[in-house]
């Protein structure tokens, strides 16, 4: 007989919201906090059909017919519990594969990768409550972090060790299959070794609590790589998890508000500051299913995303997804170049309160925030066409309708003239979909076409290149953190590692394992406009100037930030401040040599 594996069941109930589910059947109207509609199971003229978003569950007061989403998809249609999954699998995206029984081996192998992440997480918090993370623990403190919330969040440490949590579980009995499928462990010439070594660990639950992935905050090392998730694994799928949310549920609930932060530390210092209806994203832009996932909860969604260049661009696209979901997404303006964390800890909760009551509308935020200068016909034409684009992609002809008034008012354009320009944009889009050039409702992603974001979209192409000496340049010296914008980064995260092990990256085959329907539209588009060309080397080396010349200056202006802040207290600037300044200065004026050894060897080469 065939069956579906238990997780994969999980993962299409929690994306499938049972209101638009029924709602393909039913018209339903909200009454309180539940829908209601006519039954679709037997005849009435008042409506007694009732469905309850939070609880995912629907009931007929006349019929007596209830249950949860595979249930009713399983009476509506006429269909058993396999062919349900499968059809509710095909509506949210998520691929079935049936076996022909159910494989002990299977479940004992999950089961197993839960039991790992448990070991290794209270392995992880035991290492921070002991001498060896004493040093952790006063820099936890001197974030602001108290020691009960270091443990309600399971927070730890693991020491730059290769093989502390490979020794543990040895002999313990667990599998080979097992190990290898839990993302804890790296395989090399001389066997296992774990993967988390010198990292602070942040432990990322499902919606029950249990550890399902780890994330590892470097900590005094000079690992380039900021945080470390996990991959995915049998167990987790980033697109879906929300950190913290099995411990803010209720206090979404009962605020009907949610507030979306980038970092697990931003989600950990609001909530300790009593701010607890929050959630952060896990390692990935914010998807469709975090969307669905929210909506169950309530419709009025906060956006606190850092004050800097790439916080806002990430706040604008995390936006539009939420809008494509039927949700009602505000920004909070955050001060420029500041992340929740610091600005908890360094003013407390009231002014973060006070700037969620001022926060804006999405469009006005993306208005006010846009690169450029809108009073200039160019740029101004470019922001609607970025603007236009997304809001063709909402399928909601209302939510369409009171952006466009908006965007009306903001750029003082008629408002017919902006329904034309979209209404031909869905058409184009519709006729591309309906001659199987892209598939209907996926479109590649909308990179806003600054300096920057072009240098790590050529860098991405470039990736892709057969010039050896271009590969082992990307391999060196792009690393993820030139990457600003967390669309393009979480693409370069997936390249990165495969050319600095010298792998040659098939486009066919890269493009297939993405799992993201946007990035394998976003790179089928720019890697069809690649061309060929002889100074690749020179295009490369040009692209990492352009990208840490502007990281180089981002850092020297925090810096100076700081130094402003202490002239204003009366204090003297501190020297390692001034010191620090003066070491990126250095760089910066020096970057240029940096990579003239490149410069030259393409010139040499094309001589």
């Amino acid at each position: 007989m065939a069956r579906i594996p238990t997780e994969t069941i999980d993962r299409i109930r929690d994306a499938a919201d049972i209101v638009d589910v029924v709602g393909d059947y039913v018209q339903l109207k909200r009454k309180g906090q539940n829908w209601f509609g006519l039954c679709p199971f037997h005849q009435e003229t008042a409506p007694s059909f009732s469905v309850n978003q939070k609880k995912q569950i629907f009931y007929c007061f006349g019929c007596g017919k209830g249950g949860g989403v595979f249930n009713f998809i399983m009476e509506v249609d006429k269909l058993d519990f396999v062919e349900a999954v499968q059809r509710l699998g095909q509506k949210v995206g998520i691929p079935v594969e049936l076996t022909g029984h159910d494989d002990p081996r299977q479940k004992a192998t999950v089961q197993q990768i839960f039991e790992l992440y448990e070991r290794a997480t209270e392995l992880y918090q035991k290492n921070l409550n002991s001498s060896t993370g004493d040093k952790v623990c006063a820099y936890l403190t001197e974030r602001g972090i108290s020691e009960a919330t270091r443990a309600l969040f399971k927070i730890g440490y693991v020491p730059e060790q290769w093989e502390q949590l490979t020794k543990q579980i040895k002999g313990q009995g667990f599998s080979r299959q097992a190990v290898t499928r839990s993302g804890l462990f790296m395989e090399g010439e001389k066997g296992i070794y774990d993967r988390f070594r010198g990292r602070i660990m942040f432990p990322i639950a499902n919606r029950s609590g249990r550890t399902v992935a780890l994330a590892g905050r470097v900590f005094e090392t000079d690992d380039a790589a900021k945080y470390m998730n996990s991959p995915e694994t049998p167990i987790y799928h980033k697109s879906e998890v929300l950190y913290g949310l099995h411990l803010t549920r209720d206090f979404i609930r009962d605020n009907e508000t949610v507030i979306i932060v980038e970092g697990y530390l931003d989600l950990i210092q609001l909530y300790q500051a009593g701010i607890k209806e929050v959630v952060a994203i896990s390692g990935t832009a914010l998807t469709d299913s975090h969307a669905r996932e929210l909506r169950k909860l309530t419709t009025a969604i906060y956006l606190a995303y850092d004050g800097d260049k790439a916080g806002i661009q990430a706040a604008v696209r995390g936006g539009y997804t939420l809008l494509r979901n039927g949700l009602n997404p505000k920004v909070v303006e955050l001060p420029a170049g500041v992340d929740p964390d610091d600005w908890v800890k360094r003013d407390g909760p009231e002014p973060f309160r006070a700037a969620m009551k001022q926060a804006l509308s999405l469009l006005k935020f993306q208005h006010k925030n846009y690169e450029g200068d809108l009073g200039d016909a160019g740029v101004l034409r470019r922001f609607l066409d970025d603007t236009l684009a997304e809001l063709a992609r909402i399928p909601d002809p209302l939510a369409q309708e009171l952006a466009l008034k908006q965007l009306s008012d903001l750029t003082g354009l008629d408002e017919r003239r902006l329904q034309e320009v979209l209404a031909n944009l869905r058409q184009r889009q519709r006729r591309r979909g309906a001659k199987g050039d892209s598939p209907a409702g996926t479109q590649p992603a909308i990179i806003e076409p600054t300096r920057i974001n072009r240098a790590q979209q050529s860098l991405i192409q470039l990736a892709f290149s057969d010039d050896e000496d271009v590969l082992k340049l990307l391999a060196g010296k792009a690393t993820p953190g030139l990457f600003t914008d967390p669309f393009l980064r979480q693409i370069w995260e997936q390249l990165h590692p495969l050319l600095t092990a010298g792998a040659k990256i098939e486009a066919a085959a890269f493009i297939e394992q993405l799992e993201s329907e946007e990035e394998r539209a976003f790179l089928s588009q720019i890697l069809m406009g690649m061309e060929k060309s002889a100074s690749n080397i020179v295009l490369a080396v040009d692209c990492l100037v352009v990208l840490n010349r502007d990281l180089l200056q981002q850092k020297i202006e925090v810096q100076r930030q700081e130094l402003r802040q202490a002239e204003k207290a009366g204090e003297a600037p501190p020297l390692e401040l001034l010191s620090e300044v003066a070491r990126l200065q250095a760089d910066l004026a020096g970057l240029e040599g940096k990579f003239q050894a490149f410069r030259a060897k393409a010139d040499h080469g094309s001589a």
